[in-house]
């Protein structure tokens, strides 16, 4: 197979030992499932679960990257069960679909930021691992710089973990009903003065400014996919 840029995604549970070991597999099958379908398109290796305690997968689609991360971190709070996340960017050398026997530099860097940053709590990568109970990152590449990305992805994921229920209401439906005015989304929610109150919360959130991080995060991954691609002719 020639090589093909990718994004490997390989997490492990933190303090697995503490959670029942068939309950642990419901949720990890659960979480296997749900990100297999909603990104089905975009995978060259499937989502798996390895180990008893892993959730292994690898993706060719550089843009879609962000919104698969952030399906990892919603299902992870979901189920109360957070993970060591590493995020490796390269290549994958072998036509395998199959994360036991998979090969290349984005897998090797999946499980190097892993097991040799967040894991052994290294100093590279312990300021973006500072939350024990919510799901710790770390990206890896040596074809491109990958601290940006660490950077980027911290803003946004130290933001969002300060947004006020009222926030996240307002937020989840503004993405949820892009149509809507603020001041139909404040008289849904009963807010006396709605379109002041809803600009208010956002504004507290820096929601526009998450936006526009988010927006820049995925501009880079996709200008590291072009360059791979680049390099690969």
């Amino acid at each position: 197979m020639k090589p093909t840029s990718a994004i490997c995604f390989a997490a492990d549970v933190k303090q697995s030992k503490r959670i029942e070991k068939e309950h642990l597999i419901s949720i990890l099958k659960e979480c296997q499932q749900t990100i297999n379908k909603q990104f089905e398109q975009d995978l060259l290796v499937p989502f798996a679960i390895r180990n008893g305690d892993e959730l292994i997968g690898v993706m060719k689609n550089f843009s879609h990257a962000y919104p698969l991360i952030n399906q990892i971190f919603q299902l992870s709070r979901l189920h109360r069960c957070p993970f060591y996340l590493g995020i490796g960017i390269g290549e994958l050398e072998t036509d395998e679909i199959n994360v036991h026997t998979m090969n290349g530099s984005a897998v090797l860097h999946a499980f190097e930021a892993r097991d040799k940053q967040l894991k052994k709590k290294s100093e590279q990568a312990k300021i973006w691992n500072d939350v024990e109970t919510e799901t710790s990152f770390y990206f890896s590449s040596e074809l491109v710089p990958h601290e940006p990305l660490n950077a980027l992805l911290n803003v946004i994921v130290t933001t969002k973990r300060k947004w006020t229920d009222k926030q996240k209401q307002v937020i989840e439906l503004i993405e949820q009903f892009p149509e809507w005015t603020y001041e139909k989304i404040g008289k849904h929610l009963g807010y006396k003065s709605p379109i002041s109150t809803v600009s208010y919360l956002l504004k507290r959130a820096d929601y526009q400014k998450i936006k526009a991080v988010e927006d820049s995060f995925t501009q880079l991954l996709v200008l590291y996919e072009n360059l791979l691609n680049r390099r690969e002719r």
